[in-house]
């Protein structure tokens, strides 16, 4: 006996195909607002993470500051800059500098490399008398964590209870190479336990007994919509000027050949010798910034390290 098969009818196929779109419609619609669901919070929890993470390492920084070396500057002058509490709530402040004391050095591993207190009676003006401090180990210390840039030679102490007057930081150039601002600079004569050696003399300048070691200042610019740079950038180095931001840093950069030294190839090329070898950095005059590049050779490596 056969069974007779019935088949769908027109109407019926057409009914599941009217169907069949309705669903495809809505969960293409829902498959795109899940997938955009995704990427927004995608995003958002990168950029939450980012803002966390930059935040973190900012709080970190000022909470190892030097209180007095705050100040706000100018961005429409370089020039001028105030401490944080003369701040004029101009519109201009846009940038926030400070000096950081060296934190990492006063953990040190077993103990701090440098204490932080001076036997005055025991020191005298060209020689302080530093209990349980290792110069050298202040200088080992400073130099890995600069990468080979900085030392006992590059860094400075300022004395708890000092001058606090932000233009004898050296922040204009002014005062500090002559110890008579509110930074000391100091130079490495090679000792090892309790002295700390002046870069000048310290006859006439009050020391007190507590004091902080510093080698690194910090900056940090609001980049937004209210921000400006009204002043044209420099348009090449000068050639001629054997001390490179002289007026910026206690320890110049000397124009030469050897290494920490620079030469101009042009206006908008120069190289600096690094670990023995040539770093070339190009100079845009248009946003005032150097680059170097950054691949698998010598050279590239170190500029990696260095724009990181």
């Amino acid at each position: 006996m056969r069974q007779k098969r019935k088949a769908f009818t027109m109407i019926e196929l057409i009914f599941v195909i009217v169907i069949i779109g309705i669903l495809a419609k809505f969960g293409v619609e829902f498959l795109i607002q899940a997938y955009n669901g995704y990427i927004f919070s995608s995003v958002q929890n990168k950029l939450q993470t980012q803002t966390e993470i930059a935040l973190e390492q900012i709080a970190n920084r000022l909470q190892y500051r030097i209180k007095p070396s705050i100040i706000v500057r100018d961005n429409d002058n370089f020039a001028n800059f105030r401490s944080l509490a003369n701040a004029q709530n101009n519109g201009k402040e846009t940038i926030l500098e400070w000096v950081g004391y060296d934190i990492d050095g006063l953990r040190g591993t077993t103990k701090p490399t440098w204490s932080g207190f001076i036997d005055l009676k025991s020191s005298t003006a060209t020689s302080l008398n530093s209990l349980e401090t290792n110069t050298t180990d202040a200088n080992d210390t400073i130099n890995a964590l600069s990468n080979g840039v900085a030392g006992i030679a590059q860094s400075a102490i300022f004395f708890i209870g000092g001058n606090s007057d932000v233009n004898a930081f050296g922040w204009n150039a002014t005062a500090i190479s002559t110890n008579t601002g509110a930074v000391h600079p100091l130079k490495n004569t090679g000792a090892t336990i309790h002295d700390i050696v002046p870069d000048a003399n310290l006859s006439g300048v009050d020391a007190y007994e507590y004091y902080q070691l510093a080698w690194s200042a910090y900056a940090l610019v609001w980049n937004g919509s209210n921000a400006s740079h009204n002043t044209p950038y420099i348009s090449s180095l000068d050639n001629n000027d054997s001390n490179l931001f002289s007026k910026v840093l206690p320890s110049p950069i000397q124009r030469g050949t050897a290494n920490g030294q620079w030469r101009e190839v042009n206006p908008t090329t120069y190289i600096v010798k690094i670990d023995n070898t040539d770093i070339t950095f190009t100079y845009s005059p248009t946003n005032g910034t150097f680059d170097c590049v950054r691949d698998t050779s010598a050279a590239g490596k170190i500029c990696k390290r260095l724009t990181n």
